[in-house]
C-alpha cells in the first residue's frame, strides 16, 4: 500500500513523528512519501509560515501564547475557522497529488494537514482515508473543525477532550506519541557510553534545546559550569538552530566538559548514555527522552502546548521543572545526587509512555485498511 505522510516544520516534532511512522511502514514493506503540507500552498508560503515560527518562539515566545490563547477563545465562540479556510485553500492540489500517485490513505501530524483532508472529503464525493496524530499531550483549538478516519493520542485525557470537541469516541486510539525505533531499543547505558566515546565515571548531562533553542541556554550553560567539574560531561544539542551552535561555542567551544553539537543521528544513544537530560517542552521531545528512561528536567516553556506538556509531565511524575535557567540547572544536579528520586522519574515514564506507539498506531491503520 501507497502512504502519503502531511507534516508541516512548525516544529520540528511533527516531522519526527512523520520520520517515525514512515520507517515503520517502510519495514512492513509498504510504501510511503513525507510532504510538508504548505508546500502544496507554495514553497514561498512554506518558508514564510515556517520561519515567522521560528522567530516567535526564539524571540517573543508570549506572542505564540497570545494567539493561542485567541485561537481557543474563537474556536470557543464556533465561528468559521479563517485556519481552516486558509488550508482548505491549497486541498485541490493535495487531492490531485494522492490521485496521480495513486496513494491509498494519508496520515497527517499537524492540525494544517488534517484541515486539509478534512476540506477534501467535505468537496470530493470520494473518499480518501485519513488519519490524524497528536505530537503533544493536550489538544489544540480548531479540531474540532477536522474529520477524519481516526486520531491516535498519548493519553486518555487528551482523547476526553478531543469528545468533548466533538470528535467521534470510536475513532480516536489512545497509542501514545509516536517516535523513532532506535529510542526504544534497549541499549545499557555503559554501552551506548563505549559507542560514542563517553568515559564511564563521568556524570554526563545532556541539553536539548530543539532547533528553535529554548529559554536562556547561555545562562543555563553558565550556571552548569558553575556548579560541575572534571567529573561531569555536558553534551549541548543545538539541532539546526546555526546562531545558537556559534553563541555557545564562543563560550564553551574551548571547556573541556562543554561539547556543543548540532543534529545528529545518534541523539537516541546520548540519551541512553545520560545520567540527566534538561529539556525543551516539545511533546515529541519529551517522550523520546521518556521512551529511553532518563531523569527529566523541563525548563521554561512557551505557552500553550507546551505548557501543557509540562502539566502533564510533572504532574505524573516523569519530569521536574523549572521556570528559570539557573533552576533547571540546580534541579538537574539534584538528580544526579539522589538516585531514589532518578528512578522514581525512570520508573513513572516507564508506566506512562509507551515506547510502542509507532508500531501500535500503524498496525492499527493497516489492519482498518485490510
Amino acid at each position: 500500500m501507497r502512504f502519503l505522510i502531511l507534516s508541516c516544520g512548525t516544529g520540528e516534532g511533527h516531522n519526527s513523528a512523520a520520520k517515525a511512522i514512515r520507517n515503520y511502514l517502510l519495514k512492513k514493506g509498504e510504501t510511503a512519501e513525507i510532504r510538508d503540507v504548505l508546500s502544496f500552498k507554495s514553497e514561498q508560503s512554506r518558508k514564510r509560515i515556517t520561519g515567522a515560527y521560528g522567530t516567535i518562539i526564539r524571540k517573543v515566545p508570549w506572542l505564540f501564547g497570545l494567539l493561542y490563547r485567541l485561537g481557543a477563545v474563537y474556536d470557543r465562540l464556533k465561528l468559521p475557522s479563517p485556519i481552516f479556510r486558509y488550508n482548505a485553500g491549497y486541498s485541490d492540489r493535495i487531492y490531485w497529488h494522492v490521485k496521480e500517485y495513486s496513494f491509498d490513505a494519508v496520515i497527517c501530524t499537524h492540525l494544517f494537514s488534517m484541515e486539509a483532508m478534512t476540506a477534501i472529503r467535505k468537496k470530493y464525493a470520494e473518499k480518501i482515508l485519513s488519519y490524524g496524530v497528536l505530537t503533544d499531550y493536550t489538544e489544540v483549538p480548531f479540531y474540532k473543525d477536522t474529520e477524519l478516519d481516526g486520531y491516535f493520542v498519548p493519553t486518555g485525557e487528551v482523547r476526553g477532550q478531543l469528545i468533548k470537541r466533538g470528535i467521534v469516541a470510536e475513532k480516536i486510539h489512545v497509542t501514545g506519541i509516536p517516535v523513532g525505533e532506535k529510542f526504544g531499543q534497549r541499549i545499557e547505558k555503559g554501552k551506548a557510553r563505549e559507542i560514542i566515546d563517553i568515559p564511564p565515571e563521568k556524570k554526563v548531562i545532556a541539553v536539548m534545546t530543539g532547533g528553535a533553542g529554548c529559554g536562556k541556554i547561555v545562562t543555563l550553560c553558565k550556571k552548569l559550569d558553575k556548579l560541575t567539574d572534571g567529573h561531569h560531561a555536558i553534551f549541548i544539542f543545538t539541532g539546526n538552530n546555526t546562531k545558537l551552535k556559534q553563541k555557545l561555542e564562543a563560550c564553551y567551544g574551548g571547556a573541556e566538559k562543554f561539547r556543543i553539537l548540532p543534529f545528529t543521528q545518534d541523539v537516541h544513544l546520548y540519551l541512553k548514555a545520560a545520567d540527566v537530560v534538561l529539556s525543551k517542552a516539545g511533546g515529541l521531545s519529551c517522550t523520546e527522552v521518556a521512551v529511553c528512561r532518563v531523569p527529566l528536567v523541563l525548563m521554561k516553556s512557551i505557552p500553550g502546548v507546551e505548557s501543557a506538556n509540562v502539566k502533564y509531565f510533572v504532574g505524573n511524575g516523569l519530569a521536574l521543572y523549572s521556570g528559570s535557567a539557573k533552576g533547571a540547572a540546580k534541579l538537574a544536579m539534584g538528580l544526579l545526587k539522589d538516585e531514589r528520586l532518578a528512578e522514581s522519574l525512570r520508573r513513572a515514564q516507564s508506566q506512562a509512555v509507551n515506547s510502542n506507539a509507532t508500531a501500535d498506531l500503524t498496525e492499527i491503520i493497516l489492519k482498518e485498511m485490510e
